[in-house]
């Protein structure tokens, strides 16, 4: 078995730490950073929103694997244990726009080898893999353009105008129709458009990123995509984030996001950083 040697771990929730959506699963088989989908709804089951529920899933599949399971039956468990939650409860929106979903990283001791299902960061060595959302980079360049134009015909100071997107963010409300319909494309091959993420849907091979280790040690760094850009320590990654929130918390000019940071949030996303040695 390959050995894990933590070197820095790293969680935070966007509000705080009960409704933060992300999780970290460590063992001697796996590490995994967990990235619940923000939940677009006031649904809540045991106070918990669907973004948290799918991410405690996965947390708790993970728990019960041997260690020489492949990836395919791991997204099965998931996807059973999603299914069996549907069962139990009435859930009163569409699954597929509204209901449990989840990105991850997960790397494999046994494998050697790093998943990506959904938008999320690895570093291997220095060299970064990204799993992006396609019509996230769409819609995010669309609320920026949206954020702009508002600015520019205003005219206003970037603090009276900061104020407003603070409290009640138009573009959001614009394109968030649209993030909910692009969820047709969860799991679907057949489009440009198509993406990976768990949500009770089984997950085509060709929508998972596999990055195979060769043997020998490696300093890999898996994170949610809560951070802009991943760095080569814990501590430039938050300085990165640091400067971003400073320059623009609205998250449309210099960082392009679906949303910026709202009143009482500490940053736009919940955000999870773990670095490592494998030998």
């Amino acid at each position: 078995m390959v050995a894990i040697k933590i070197l820095e771990t790293f969680k935070k929730g966007k509000v705080n730490e009960r409704l933060c959506e992300d999780a970290f699963f460590q063992s001697e088989n796996y590490i995994a950073v967990i990235d619940g989908v923000t939940s677009k709804t006031d649904f809540l089951y045991h106070g918990k929103t669907t973004g948290k529920l799918a991410s405690e899933i996965i947390y708790r599949v993970l728990e019960t694997l041997r260690g020489d399971e492949p990836l395919r039956e791991i997204v099965e468990r998931v996807n059973g244990e999603i299914t069996a939650f549907y069962d139990q409860i009435d859930f009163p929106y569409d699954r597929g726009e509204k209901g449990l979903q989840a990105a991850c990283v997960i790397y494999s001791a046994f494998y050697r080898e790093i998943w990506m299902i959904g938008d999320c960061q690895a570093v291997v060595d220095g060299e970064v893999y990204l799993n992006p959302k396609k019509s996230d980079v769409v819609l995010s360049e669309m609320r920026s353009l949206i954020l702009s134009t508002l600015e520019q015909e205003r005219r206003n100071t970037a603090g009276l105008y900061r104020e407003e997107w603070e409290e009640h963010d138009a573009a959001r409300e614009i394109i968030l129709p649209w993030i909910l319909r692009a969820t047709i494309y969860a799991n679907d091959d057949t489009t440009e458009y198509g993406y990976s993420v768990f949500n009770g849907q089984a997950i085509p091979e060709s929508l998972i990123k596999v990055i195979r280790l060769r043997e020998g040690a490696h300093e890999v760094i898996l994170t949610s995509d809560g951070y802009p850009e991943v760095k080569e320590t814990l501590r430039k990654t938050e300085e990165n984030l640091k400067e971003i929130l400073i320059h623009d918390p609205g998250c449309y000019k210099k960082y392009l996001s679906t949303k910026g940071v709202k009143k009482g949030q500490t940053s736009f996303d919940d955000r999870t950083y773990v670095r490592f040695m494998t030998d």
